[in-house]
């Protein structure tokens, strides 16, 4: 599904607002790991580093999301991946507060992971 610049780039968290089903949950969250990753394309570390840092943390926050319904652990590999690669960003600009979520989250991929028998980071950021 190719979703347009404009409107991968204002993705809110309208995909997490409580849906009458659960798979109608699911596909949203889908949608929503496809619209970060689209607005990725557009809001790059290099051009604007605090907001491709909100969309990679949004990112997590979806695929995290996902992570906990599944059994596996590859969509709470990536949520780790993406809230490590917020959080670089977030300690460059000093943004703490922002640093503080992506930590607590982290801390909550990994843990989740850790009961899964799944990799975790032992560097925790």
């Amino acid at each position: 599904m190719r979703i347009p610049a404009a409107r991968c780039c204002s993705v809110t968290h309208s995909f997490f607002l409580p849906l009458e089903s659960k798979p109608d949950r699911t596909t949203r969250l889908e949608q929503a790991v496809e619209a970060y990753r689209a607005a990725l394309q557009e809001r790059t570390r290099e051009r604007v580093p605090l907001q491709w840092a909100m969309t990679q943390y949004n990112l997590g926050n979806a695929l995290q999301t996902l992570g906990e319904r599944e059994r596996g652990t590859a969509r709470l590999d990536e949520a780790v991946e993406a809230y490590r690669a917020a959080l670089e960003v977030f300690k460059d600009a000093s943004a703490d507060h922002y640093q503080t979520m992506a930590r607590d989250n982290l801390a909550k991929a990994e843990a989740l992971l850790a009961t899964r028998g799944g990799k975790r980071g032992e560097d925790r950021t």
